[in-house]
């Protein structure tokens, strides 16, 4: 028997091992490979697009910031906390020996909730573990997010945007948004009053595998684009370059997403104790499937609280509220089993149930989202490999269970470094099938990652030359990069300094301008005293010749005689 007959026969064992172990059907299991493979292919991923863009008007990725409002909502209306900036480290570009701005870029985002951040784009040394690069990103100099309390900026690890975000909503920003005139208009000199058009920086982990780079002072690559994320109940990781074997129990499971613009794989099935939530209506098998976002940004499960457009015959949401009467207090208390393509996953009731707080963290999509959010519930159970060496042909998600033997690195521990994985080891690892010639990445550093209360991750990198440090939002459903900076002349200025620095009005130039007015005063106080020393110095050779010549004449020789007076005053008629 040869070799590829071995092969070919040893897939096909696998294959059914698969079937049988996963209770679907030879039909559902087909569904799945077709549709992954679909995907595999630009035309496949073109022909998915159509299929969907036929029934929804928003892609997926637009309408997730909708999410973060409507978890908003949920906690009460009037829910109004304010952001302090004095929580927060700045960066200050004055301090950086390797700062550049980038010329005519800005930066300004809007969120669903109506808070922005808007400031300029600059250029210097970014640095995450042992890697580090000259990278463009956002320097973000005006904020009002309360999201943002207490850190430092964001480092989104998603994929690039290729549209320019909608501006900041126009309320409460002073002088108006509609010709980003008034307090919008303050740029640098030979700069229109209109802000330059609105692209993101690249995101980080691109920066740091660009093939233009090259090593030098100030650049050391990550060699393959590719990241692992997983979390426990109090704290997280990242694994840059890949995965760590270690760090999984059973087999790799890999899937290529179904788009390039967000990290979305195939749903095909979603149970809560035996009952199916995803009633597919359609008998066309490329249409009986849900798009499921992996976002470290989304705490919860989020399932579609409608039809999806006639994709399905029930809400998946109402048909849960349904088995379980009441959200936090539910009735049935049971798993999720997820089918994600052609895999099934759990996810424990007692991860989604939080017991601390006697809450649900499973809720309703926003109104138009075609899909599930798969957030910190499923992060806490799997680790989750990126692989984007392939970008943008393919993308590829691979997900194992969690080894829970493996000791996660606390937030307060440095980065680490990874031992390499030896060739007579790679053959042994369990990998699902995979495309031809598909070498699997194995890490090469592991980032601790700080875990608040399962709702938001942190990082630590830094910035400048020499490097200042900063703490920064991680979430791989965002591709944005921005650090909060201080304003400075240099650089155009769209609004008010949150931070400091910059344009009149500021509390950073009311210092530097008071500082001017001290060394102002110092100058003019000096000269002062050296025309006074000057004409002190005359008037006391006049006086003391005016006294010669009033002994002389045997006057008092009183400073104040009337001899001495008569020297400086005419004799009234």
């Amino acid at each position: 028997m040869s070799r590829m007959t071995g092969h070919c026969l040893l897939a096909l064992v696998t294959a059914l091992l698969l079937v049988s172990c996963l209770g679907l059907t030879p039909k559902q299991r087909a569904a799945a490979e077709r549709i992954s493979l679909l995907a595999r292919t630009a035309r496949g991923q073109r022909e998915l697009a159509m299929e969907h863009s036929r029934l929804f008007a928003h892609p997926y990725s637009e309408l997730i910031d909708s999410n973060a409002a409507a978890e908003q909502q949920e906690q009460g209306e009037g829910f109004d906390i304010p952001f302090y900036p004095g929580n927060s480290t700045v960066y200050d570009p004055l301090k950086s020996s390797t700062f550049t701005v980038v010329p005519h870029a800005a930066f300004m985002l809007g969120y669903a909730d109506n808070t922005h951040l808007k400031g300029f784009q600059g250029n210097d040394v970014v640095q995450l573990g042992d890697y580090y690069v000259k990278a463009d990103f956002g320097a973000v100099t005006n904020c009002d997010s309360p999201d943002f309390n207490g850190v430092d900026g964001i480092v989104g690890f998603g994929l690039p945007t290729k549209n320019a975000p909608a501006p900041p909503p126009p309320s409460g920003m002073g002088g108006g948004m509609g010709g980003m005139g008034g307090a919008m208009g303050s740029m640098v000199p030979g700069m229109s009053s209109q802000p330059p058009p609105n692209t993101l920086p690249l995101p980080l982990l691109f920066a740091l595998t660009s093939a233009s780079v090259t090593d030098d002072v100030n650049d050391h690559k990550l060699d393959r684009r590719a990241f692992s994320f997983f979390s426990t109940d109090d704290k997280a990781e990242i694994h840059l370059g890949g995965f760590d074997p270690e760090a999984i129990t059973g087999q790799l499971f890999l899937t290529p997403t179904i788009t390039t613009t967000d990290y979305s794989v195939v749903a095909l099935s979603l149970k809560y104790n035996g009952v199916e939530l995803l009633q597919f209506k359609s008998p066309n098998p490329r249409m009986r499937y849900l798009p499921a976002i992996m976002d470290s940004g989304t705490s919860c499960l989020v399932m579609p609280d409608s039809v999806v457009g006639g994709i399905l015959t029930d809400s998946p949401f109402s048909a849960w509220t349904g088995l379980v009467k009441v959200v936090d207090a539910p009735a049935v208390r049971a798993d999720f089993h997820l089918n994600l393509g052609g895999r099934e996953f759990v996810i424990p009731f007692d991860t989604w149930y939080l017991s601390d707080t006697n809450q649900s963290c499973v809720q309703k999509a926003p109104p138009g989202f075609p899909g599930l959010l798969i957030g910190d519930v499923f992060f806490r159970r799997y680790v989750v490999m990126f692989d984007l060496s392939r970008y943008p042909e393919m993308i590829l998600i691979g997900m194992a269970e969690r080894n829970p033997d493996y000791k996660v690195l606390d937030f307060y521990e440095p980065a680490r470094k990874l031992p390499k994985v030896v060739a007579s080891k790679r053959p042994f690892l369990n990998v699902s099938r995979h495309p031809p010639g598909y070498d699997v990445p194995f890490a090469s550093d592991r980032i601790p990652v700080y875990n608040q209360l399962e709702t938001q991750y942190f990082i630590n990198i830094s910035v400048g030359t020499p490097r200042q440090g900063f703490t920064v939002i991680f979430d791989t459903g965002s591709s944005v990069f921005g650090v909060f900076t201080r304003c400075i002349p240099d650089a155009p200025n769209y609004g008010h300094c949150t931070f400091g620095g910059g344009p009149a009005g500021d509390s950073g130039l009311l210092i530097s301008g008071a500082v001017f007015v001290a060394a102002i005063s110092v100058v003019f106080c000096a000269v002062g005293i050296a025309v006074n020393i000057y004409y002190r110095r005359q008037h006391e050779e006049a006086e003391r010749k005016t006294r010669a010549k009033s002994r002389a004449k045997g006057g008092s020789g009183s400073a104040y005689g009337a001899e001495v007076l008569s020297g400086y005053y005419q004799p009234v008629a």
